[in-house]
């Protein structure tokens, strides 16, 4: 998208450079013309690139955002994941202990 707004301020300052030239005019007021067109042309395209920055950081800031949101919600289900397994785990390891225990009991008094 910037390559679009370089070639359109190159090729606009082209041909107005060239439709300057090719008008008849004096020396010096040729040169007013150009000196005076040449300050518009730079204040536009100050203009034009400060609008692009504003929102190229405005959207840079959205994205951030939003990947903040993403990053936060994988980590609350990696998390509840991890809790999940975690208390399976624990009932497994609790239940093997318990089977353990019953078949000792069943074992020694039988």
């Amino acid at each position: 998208m910037s390559r679009f707004w370089e070639g359109l301020v190159i090729g606009g300052a082209l041909g107005y450079l060239i439709g300057i030239l090719s008008a008849p005019k004096s020396g010096a007021e040729l040169r007013q013309q150009l000196a005076d067109n040449s300050e518009d042309l730079y204040k536009q395209a100050a203009d034009s690139l400060g609008d692009i920055r504003e929102k190229t950081n405005g959207a840079l800031s959205d994205i951030q955002h939003k990947g903040n949101e993403v990053f936060k919600k994988a980590s609350d289900s990696v998390a509840e994941t991890k809790g999940q397994i975690a208390h399976k785990i624990q009932e497994f390891t609790g239940h093997n202990n318990k089977v353990m225990v019953d078949d000792v009991e069943s074992a020694t008094s039988g």
